[in-house]
């Protein structure tokens, strides 16, 4: 039964990601986490070659793996690559090792020549059979890195790495759980998580100084017509730490944020 639940939960969200990836390079809509677990990631000295053989991470991407976005279901989660469509034009491999109950992520950062820039490694990632994917979340013009960690039965957890700039190396910059993510009207991270039945928390994040950090909440709940049918919605905007920061009240905020798209598409649903 939960094998089945959190299928049906991964088609959900592979959906949802499908339908918000409006600035994928590849294709990425929840209470969110900011976690700061420790970060394993290496920077490889720029200018390294990377080595000769393409069968070990961190290999000239010119091989035969198939792009991220290419690789349809796969019963275990496939070796592939990512190019970055923003003005760094980097490349990405993505592999993985271990096995189910334990794998880890690396993705080797490629600049020009195909010389590895950098290396980033996840050591304990989940084997639902997504993959990385790379979007600009906060419309700045760069892409930023999504890495699925966890696929729980009703949200997916995320590592996210950003970089700022002309800078090429990406930094942790912390967690987001939900059924997917989107941008909203101000350039705000918006990642939508459920919470129960016509339930969801929206949560908005900015980054400052590669950092996530969150500002609100967009609280979705039913309305019960006193039969037990859901006869509609209410949403409340609650502060996670920025109102101040954008010089709004709570009702402002509810006012403003409640009527993003994204959070209007949940509310029909």
């Amino acid at each position: 039964m939960w094998r089945n639940l959190a299928a049906a939960t991964a088609a959900v969200s592979a959906l949802l990601l499908t339908g918000c990836a409006q600035r994928d390079s590849a294709e990425p809509a929840a209470t969110l986490e900011a976690s700061v677990a420790p970060v394993v990631s290496a920077t490889a000295t720029p200018g390294t070659e990377p080595p000769p053989t393409a069968e070990a991470p961190g290999a000239n991407p010119a091989t035969s793996l198939a792009p991220c976005g290419d690789i349809g279901t796969a019963a275990t989660v496939p070796d592939c690559l990512l190019q970055s469509h923003d003005p760094a034009g980097l490349g990405f491999e993505v592999r993985h090792t271990g096995g189910r109950a334990h794998i880890v992520t690396t993705v080797s950062v490629f600049g020009d020549g195909h010389r590895v820039r950098q290396t980033i490694v996840e050591p304990d990632t989940d084997a639902s059979g997504t993959v990385p994917k790379l979007r600009d979340l906060d419309n700045d013009g760069r892409d930023e890195l999504i890495v699925p960690l966890a696929l729980t039965t009703a949200n997916a957890r995320y590592a996210i790495y950003h970089v700022t700039g002309d800078a090429l190396d990406y930094h942790r910059a912390g967690e987001l759980s939900g059924v997917g993510m989107d941008t909203s009207a101000a350039n705000y991270v918006l990642v939508s998580a459920r919470i129960g039945y016509a339930s969801w928390d929206i949560q908005f994040w900015t980054f400052v100084a590669d950092k996530l950090q969150p500002l609100l909440t967009a609280q979705v709940r039913p309305i019960d017509d006193g039969t037990g049918k859901v006869a509609g919605t209410t949403c409340t905007a609650t502060d996670s730490g920025g109102l101040n920061t954008m010089g709004l009240s709570e009702d402002q905020a509810t006012q403003q944020f409640c009527a993003e798209p994204a959070v209007q598409r949940l509310r029909r649903n």
